[in-house]
């Protein structure tokens, strides 16, 4: 089954709504370099757009952005799996790391432990598919980092996101549907 129209019918640069059944996960990080920190976001979304989960985790002695950004994939699959979530999208701006979870063989990259475990936390799940997205169609991940590392939570947002998330993300679903 095909969890995205084929690539034609695909419109570049803007968020797409993932099928029925299947929960889109975004994920982002935001690396402070003279701290060694990264703040890292996880935003879940249902086939119309609605946000069911948010998620932002600390990591410290993060040596660069890429690592912050894989760890952000890895938090996006526990996240999922806490949520007994089964069908999945996975969707972050960083090209090396999909990259290297799609690597069928073993390289000595320094992000290879982590997408060694992402690829076999992603085995855990019925259905997982990754794909790298230009920044403008991760925004509202992007802006919960933000949001996240600026007022310092860890943790689920049980409460609802923030209003900037909660904008970023309709402003996603609206250029879906205007294109749609």
């Amino acid at each position: 089954m095909l969890l995205y129209p084929t690539p034609r019918a695909m419109v570049k640069g803007i968020w797409r709504l993932p099928n029925q059944g299947v929960i889109k996960l975004n994920f982002d990080a935001s690396f402070v370099k003279n701290d060694k920190t990264a703040t890292t976001a996880v935003l879940a979304r249902n086939a119309t757009g609605e946000i069911v989960g948010a998620e932002t985790y600390l990591f410290e002695d993060i040596t660069d952005a890429f690592v912050a950004e894989a760890r952000a994939c890895e938090r996006a699959l526990i996240f999922a799996s806490k949520m007994c979530l089964r069908r999945l999208i996975v969707e972050g701006d960083s090209l090396t790391v999909i990259t290297n979870i799609q690597k069928k063989k073993k390289d000595k990259s320094v992000l290879r432990p982590i997408t060694h475990h992402i690829y076999n936390l992603g085995k855990c799940f019925e259905v997982v598919s990754y794909f790298a997205v230009p920044r403008v169609a991760n925004e509202a991940a992007h802006t919960l980092a933000m949001e996240g590392r600026k007022r310092k939570v860890c943790g689920s947002w049980v409460h609802g996101v923030p209003g900037s998330v909660r904008m970023a993300a309709l402003k996603d679903c609206s250029a879906w549907f205007q294109r749609s």
